[in-house]
């Protein structure tokens, strides 16, 4: 199935263990993902690399037309050493592969660098690939700020 990547970076005014925490609970992407109205967790374990990870299912409500179609799936994030990852399989063959990278700025901060692949039926893609820019950047839009109240 064909691919497509794209890279987003933004600073944010805390450091890299509070970004990571903060991306790897999904229930506080509610309301901040343009697509994401609720978030679960399934379950949890460590991989053979000793990295935490938990299963989570998710609710996005998708725009199509003058409707919101509600899409459920599954998604894994796993936690690495100011990085992690997230794997998403949604609907018609759809996977996401989300790596986050977090690292500290020079007098405060960090700067957090996500790059997205969209893996989707090639009649798709371009939808599916769309609609997570979109959604990714209206968050990394609004990141800062949210990071920046608590």
């Amino acid at each position: 199935m064909p691919s497509r990547s794209f890279e987003l970076s933004v600073d944010l005014p805390v450091l890299w263990p509070e970004v990571l925490a903060f991306l790897l609970d999904l229930r506080r992407h509610v309301g901040l993902h343009a697509l994401m109205v609720s978030a679960q967790p399934v379950g949890a374990g460590v991989d053979a690399r000793g990295r935490p990870w938990t299963d989570w299912v998710v609710t996005d409500a998708l725009p199509l037309g003058p409707w919101r179609v509600p899409l459920r799936y599954p998604a894994r994030l796993t936690e690495g050493d100011g990085e992690a990852w997230s794997e998403v399989r949604a609907a018609l063959g759809t996977r996401l592969t989300v790596h986050w990278r977090v690292v500290d700025r020079p007098g405060g901060g960090s700067r957090l660098t996500e790059v997205t692949t969209v893996t989707a039926p090639r009649v798709t893609l371009g939808f599916a690939v769309g609609q997570a820019r979109a959604a990714h950047e209206a968050t990394f839009a609004r990141l800062p700020g949210v990071l920046a109240a608590q």
